[in-house]
């Protein structure tokens, strides 16, 4: 990995999945394996250091594997050469492949529009969407940041996707059919409110966020029309998982501060704030029930909500 990011710790950054009996991992140096849940005994495992220039992204791999119809998908290798890439759940064996681009650090989604269910995820130098049956691309949009870090998981908003990055404001946008083809329309653009290292969450009507603005300020907008409806003064962290909870919104920062408060439009409601870990927190925190998992660079924690 980049010097810049040993301060991350050892990995993971992204989030296993369960499906099925089954436990998928997207290790730090881009290593998929799938596990028997029950067992952890490994099923089957795939590395692709020999099949692309680097295995995983500058700053390590921080994507999390999807499963969909039968099929594992993430977007494997590293800079500059990679494939999004479908495997089969039970066997591990590649069902299609997308080397058009390179790994991004965000997940990919299902999204399903007008019909059509799709793929979309961020690319080294894109948003697009893929066909889950066989991988084809079926529209993309150029969308590059600073420093080749397009990390922002796209996020959903009924029949369209909430898209950020690194000084490049959120918009929304629709999926529309013109002739035989599908392209993607700007439904709106919010320019004061980019993200960085956060992908946001919606909510109702609203969509939740952390800026990169200002050393870092949460902040809500109306998902109909992009307007800025509240934003923090700042300085709560360069990177923040976002979980939505009922109507709480739970916000780790990197600095294991975990942040509780309201998912109100009206103003930013913080109702409590704690220190869960005594090193850095860049993996996702996970609800189970009333209980959150936490990894920071060293363990991983269990605690309980009264």
């Amino acid at each position: 990995m980049n010097p810049a990011a040993a301060s991350h710790g050892k990995g993971p950054k992204s989030t296993p999945v369960v499906a099925n009996g089954k436990l998928y991992t997207f290790g730090i140096s881009g290593i998929l394996s799938c596990y028997d849940a029950a067992t952890g005994r490994v099923i089957w495992r795939k590395e692709f250091s020999k099949q692309f220039k680097s295995s995983s992204p500058f700053f390590g791999t921080a994507a999390s594997p999807i499963v969909h119809n039968g099929m594992v998908i993430v977007h494997v290798g590293g800079n500059d050469s990679g494939a999004l890439t479908a495997f089969d759940v039970e066997t591990g064996a590649v069902k299609w492949s997308w080397s058009g681009d390179g790994p991004s650090y965000a997940s990919p989604i299902v999204f399903t529009s007008n019909g059509t269910t799709q793929i979309v995820t961020q690319t080294q130098k894109s948003i697009a969407g893929f066909s889950p049956a066989n991988g084809t691309l079926l529209w993309q949009i150029p969308f590059e940041t600073q420093f080749v870090q397009n990390i922002v998981t796209p996020a959903v908003y009924k029949d369209t996707l909430i898209l950020s990055g690194l000084n490049k404001g959120t918009m929304a946008v629709r999926i529309v059919k013109r002739g035989d083809k599908l392209q993607a329309e700007k439904v709106w653009e919010n320019a004061d409110n980019s993200m960085y290292m956060n992908s946001p969450v919606v909510v109702g009507d609203y969509v939740f966020g952390l800026s990169h603005k200002r050393k870092g300020q949460f902040f809500c907008l109306d998902a109909r029309t992009g307007k800025t409806m509240w934003t923090t003064d700042g300085r709560n962290g360069d990177n923040a998982a976002i979980v939505a909870a009922g109507d709480l919104l739970l916000m780790l920062n990197e600095d294991a501060q975990l942040s509780i408060a309201r998912s109100d439009s009206s103003s930013y409601q913080l109702l409590k704030k704690y220190t869960v870990a005594d090193s850095a927190t860049w993996a996702h925190p996970v609800i189970v029930g009333n209980r959150m998992l936490i990894k920071d660079n060293t363990s991983l924690t269990l605690s309980s909500f009264e």
